[in-house]
């Protein structure tokens, strides 16, 4: 088991490196296709699910009226995303705490395109003023009592910066330390 979840970690660290070595070099690339975003929510339920309940924390997900089933779109991109913002999400928020995924749709800007909104949200630490202009750079890293503790490159929320924007999308952060962090892509 120790063996496995090192070689797990490291293949995370791998993963990450070569995903910043292709948005610096300007090859990262989507790949479209058709999914259904029950079956995304779904997914993703499955990974962030039981990783809150080792911390003892409630992890919702709230599915807002949508006006389609099925989308066009980088699906594993996009899990890519909420992932990594849920697993932070996790991290900084102590046990007992609350984490959300919400999903909304925003509607159309034309007959091709719909909007969808996704919130992650919880009740953990909080992030600070100062934090917050650096938090979506590369290798950067709260610094503090609470936060040292946990294990990371600080590559997430840089690769989860870049896949957003990469895909025309926006990511605004909102915390406030010890009342959680809200993150809007």
């Amino acid at each position: 088991r120790k063996i496995g979840a090192a070689s797990n970690h490291l293949l995370g660290l791998i993963n990450d490196i070569l995903d910043i070595s292709k948005i610096e070099s300007g090859k990262m690339s989507l790949r479209e296709s058709v999914f259904s975003i029950d079956e995304l929510m779904e997914s993703i339920n499955v990974v962030v699910r039981p990783m809150a309940g080792e911390k003892k924390q409630a992890f919702r997900i709230k599915m807002g009226k949508l006006n389609r089933e099925l989308f066009v779109g980088d699906k594993t991109r996009i899990n890519q995303v909420l992932i990594n913002l849920l697993s932070n999400a996790i991290k900084y928020t102590p046990a007992g705490g609350e984490i959300r995924l919400e999903v909304s749709d925003l509607g159309s800007s034309s007959s091709s395109v719909e909007r969808l909104q996704f919130i992650v949200a919880d009740n953990g630490y909080g992030i600070t003023e100062e934090f917050k202009k650096v938090i979506f750079d590369p290798f950067t890293r709260a610094e503090d009592s609470t936060t040292n503790k946990e294990v990371g490159t600080g590559l997430g929320l840089a690769i989860t910066k870049n896949i957003v924007d990469l895909m025309g999308g926006t990511i605004d952060l909102t915390s406030e330390p010890g009342n959680g962090s809200t993150f809007t892509v």
